[in-house]
């Protein structure tokens, strides 16, 4: 699996790409046990920015997944298995 982009809402600041990247895979091997979760599907609660992002990701091919923390998505990535 590689992760092809990230797009995040949260400042650098206060969580890096790099860290998004690390949540994600993290998720998908089992290992992740933080304060974010990981969906494989859009929320009811995305709202058009999210799903702009991941209409274009799908358009390219990745398959998305959304990360969430306190119910809100806060990034979406962009991957391939």
């Amino acid at each position: 699996m590689t992760v092809l982009d990230v797009f995040s809402w949260l400042p650098a600041k206060e969580i890096s790409i790099e860290e998004l990247e690390q949540i994600f895979i993290g998720h998908l091997n089992g290992t992740y046990k933080g304060e974010y979760k990981v969906l494989l599907e859009v929320p009811d609660n995305a709202d058009k920015n999210i799903l702009n992002s991941r209409a274009a990701m799908i358009g390219e091919g990745k398959d998305v997944a959304c990360i969430l923390k306190g119910g809100n998505v806060i990034a979406v990535v962009g991957y391939k298995e």
